[in-house]
């Protein structure tokens, strides 16, 4: 489903004065949405934990290597 199709689909639930207060969707539509806003949050989360990290020292190769071998055998215990 496209981004247009899932704007086009919604359906808005109005007060006694004819205002737009809430958009209803269809359980298919929201199936289908539900994935895409947790990877958006997902991905939101991974830029906040770059940030975090960006001025932490890095490590190449083997060296790099090695400290991950070192935290998953941390892990294993």
């Amino acid at each position: 489903m496209s981004g247009v199709e899932i704007l086009e689909s919604v359906q808005y639930v109005v007060n006694n004065q004819g205002e737009q207060t809430a958009v209803q969707l269809d359980l298919a539509l929201w199936k289908t949405l539900r994935p895409l806003l947790e990877e958006i949050l997902e991905d939101k989360h991974l830029a906040e934990l770059m940030l975090e990290v960006k001025d932490d020292e890095r490590l190449e190769g083997e060296a790099a290597r090695a400290t991950y071998q070192a935290y998953l055998a941390e892990e294993a215990v």
